[in-house]
């Protein structure tokens, strides 16, 4: 059901329950983001995302809400560029850019917002801002490798026990491709690449027409949007994944519901048997 509300003055409708943060944006209203994205679940972790919300029927009150998380109802009166809000954002930028002052995405919002030299002391000795998307892109869709450790300033992003997560992760570099920050990198070199200090041998995927059901599964997991579904000669969907792009990281095979995805030239099938290169 389509409810009628109001963003920043101008009268809108969404469906009621969507969050503010799509609301908003698809009404042409900017709001900046480091921890969200569109294929994951929102968790409200950065606060950048504050607007400030009232209703005819709360005589006067209104209060700052994270739209990510914030669903939309009638009647509705959303606010995301008034001074509570701007100033919101600057408290929030003030703290990252004493966390991670050299991370690129944090200097570029800071001098949007116009955040002068933050007040407060720089303790990070990494980007991390701890937004939580690596973790929740790896476990959403690859194997759960990454997680959060520690407590407070102590609390950190690396594998089970703070190791290495050398068993379980499969180096697709999904969580390089979301970090905002650029603290996640994945590095290149011919026939490999490299993340989380480990170094993974790079294959081709290939794709068994007879077996693929287009279902879209692959396209959604390829951190590197390189898997896509096509329309063949025969009118069906199938899968498409050009050898010329492909980085090997198998994220494809572990979504593919039907096997038709498998890897050449790589050490471990889908289910680790060995297969020819």
């Amino acid at each position: 059901m389509n409810v009628t509300l109001k963003i920043d003055g101008r009268e809108v409708q969404a469906e009621e329950g969507a969050f503010v943060l799509q609301v908003a944006r698809e009404a042409g209203a900017e709001i900046p983001t480091l921890c969200h994205h569109d294929d994951l679940e929102p968790v409200g972790a950065c606060r950048l995302c504050m607007v400030e919300v009232t209703h005819p029927d709360w005589k006067g009150w209104k209060t700052l809400v994270t739209a990510c998380i914030y669903p939309v109802s009638a009647g509705l009166e959303i606010s995301t560029h008034n001074e509570a809000v701007l100033s919101a954002r600057r408290g929030v930028l003030g703290l990252l850019a004493a966390r991670v002052p050299e991370a690129p995405r944090i200097q570029e919002l800071a001098a949007k917002y116009a955040v002068a030299v933050t007040r407060f002391e720089h303790k990070g000795d990494d980007d991390c801002i701890l937004c939580g998307l690596c973790t929740r892109v790896c476990e959403t869709y690859a194997t759960g490798a990454i997680v959060t450790y520690g407590r407070g300033s102590e609390k950190h992003v690396g594998g089970f026990a703070s190791e290495a997560p050398q068993k379980e992760c499969v180096g697709c570099g999904a969580c390089a491709a979301v970090c905002p920050t650029g603290e996640l990198a994945l590095s290149r070199a011919p026939g490999e690449h490299q993340i989380w200090g480990l170094t993974f041998s790079e294959a081709l995927a290939v794709v068994d027409t007879a077996r693929c059901i287009g279902c879209g599964a692959c396209e959604q997991a390829c951190p590197f949007f390189v898997a896509r579904i096509a329309l063949g000669a025969d009118g069906q969907l199938r899968a498409v994944i050009p050898e010329a792009h492909c980085r090997g990281c198998g994220a494809c095979i572990g979504a593919c519901p039907t096997g038709a995805i498998d890897q050449r030239g790589f050490e471990f099938a889908t289910l680790g048997e060995e297969v020819a290169p």
